[in-house]
């Protein structure tokens, strides 16, 4: 998998949030298709995580608020493997500062970590 994210916060408190926007290359192409009922719910999955590397277990989805926001952010493929979006909300009770030197997740089809990177302040 190749790439970026992008991650941008909002707000404070409870009303904090992340926009993610991506552009990906080598993503799994099964996830063309929104994945079907009862399909592992990291499934096609793009989500910050609580661990901070990746070469140790990256951990859960890390957020502050009651339910987990990130089960609903998915995204889809080309037929050839890439996948773009912008601006996906996600309602995490969590600041920026909160999530930087996270590790950001991408799951394929089955659920499983394809892709790993670590939130960071990006140069111009």
């Amino acid at each position: 998998v190749s790439g970026w994210v992008k991650v941008v916060g909002t707000g404070v408190l409870e009303d904090a949030s992340q926009e993610l926007s991506w552009r990906l290359a080598g993503v799994d192409p099964a996830c063309e298709t929104a994945p079907g009922t009862g399909a592992n719910a990291n499934a096609c999955g793009i989500h910050i995580h609580v661990g901070m590397d990746c070469t140790s277990d990256a951990g859960g989805h890390y957020y502050a608020v009651d339910t987990d926001p990130w089960t609903a952010l998915k995204y889809t493929t080309t037929p050839r493997g890439h996948a773009k979006a912008k601006e996906q909300k996600v309602d995490t009770g969590l600041t920026n500062y909160d999530v930087l030197g996270h590790t950001m997740i991408v799951h394929d089809s089955t659920g499983a970590r394809i892709a790993c990177g670590i939130l960071n302040i990006a140069s111009d």
